[in-house]
């Protein structure tokens, strides 16, 4: 008989409002997509600009804040909105993927061969804003599908007593299972926007193939630790200063990782003058 405080294995959390949240992420998802799909198949997109593609990015994004704001679940209602799980869910995203746009997409420029061609004015960094938007609605989706997975692998096993190691075989699963969905979600990222035209990629093939590998990174790092959000077992609750934190931090790792990867394996075939030159100004040679 299996001992009264041993947790039974479970998808998605004890806690209500975090349940809640996680639930409403995995339901909105496929609507977000749907209208991706839309989209992209009418090819409705060769008409957008500036405007057009900075009001899709907000379609897709804002609802994921939008929606548990104005329609809290009954265990949120008398909580302050700061206590909220989706609202540190939304917050630990946000920052993970800025960092990611701002900063890890010129590796993508550089060591992949991968741009972005979109007909739009309005850029941060190189970056088209409401990729900055798209992006969140994505590692939403991502992260909501992949949280309860862990959970449920997580959870399989008897609690580790304080000052104890994890049993081997969960810390081998753990890592592996986080490795096959970090690199299953960047191919499949990386296929489903073939059809698009403004990302040009030099050699698809390699992109699938190393490109996945790469961004796989981003994956390896977040997926484990975007779970651990207010996932205790003594019911104490992140604060929002420790979710941004965490949030960075984890960013920085995948950092380090993206420059490890540049320093040992570095870019694709092929001569990357053409990708770097556009960022060395008038002065390249």
């Amino acid at each position: 008989m299996a001992q009264a405080n041993q947790v039974q294995p479970h998808w998605f959390p004890k806690h209500p409002g975090k349940a809640w949240a996680e639930k409403f992420f995995l339901i909105y998802s496929p609507i977000w997509i749907t209208l991706f799909i839309i989209v992209v198949v009418t090819e409705a997109y060769k008409m957008f600009y500036d405007v057009e593609f900075f009001i899709l990015g907000l379609v897709v994004s804002l609802p994921c804040v939008v929606y548990p704001a104005l329609f809290p679940c009954s265990a949120d209602r008398d909580k302050p909105w700061y206590e909220r799980y989706w609202v540190k869910a939304n917050l630990w995203l946000a920052l993970f993927g800025f960092v990611g746009n701002y900063f890890w997409t010129h590796y993508f420029f550089i060591l992949l061969r991968a741009t972005y061609r979109f007909p739009v004015n309005f850029r941060l960094n190189e970056i088209p804003v409401f990729l900055f938007f798209v992006t969140h609605a994505y590692f939403v989706s991502y992260h909501a599908a992949t949280t309860p997975i862990l959970r449920r692998f997580w959870s399989s096993y008897p609690p580790t007593p304080a000052g104890q190691r994890h049993p081997m075989g969960k810390i081998v699963g753990s890592v592996l299972l986080v490795c096959a969905m970090a690199y299953f979600t960047a191919f499949m990222e990386a296929w489903t926007l073939e059809k698009v035209p403004y990302y040009h990629i030099d050699n698809r093939e390699q992109m699938y193939t190393v490109g996945s590998t790469f961004y796989m990174i981003y994956f390896v790092i977040s997926f484990p630790m975007f779970t651990r959000i207010d996932e205790t077992n003594d019911g104490q609750k992140w604060t929002l200063t420790r979710t941004a934190l965490e949030s960075l931090a984890s960013a920085m790792i995948v950092f380090i990782l993206c420059d490890f990867w540049r320093l040992i394996v570095g870019g694709l075939t092929g001569d990357p003058a053409a990708i770097i030159k556009p960022f060395l100004g008038t002065h390249a040679v």
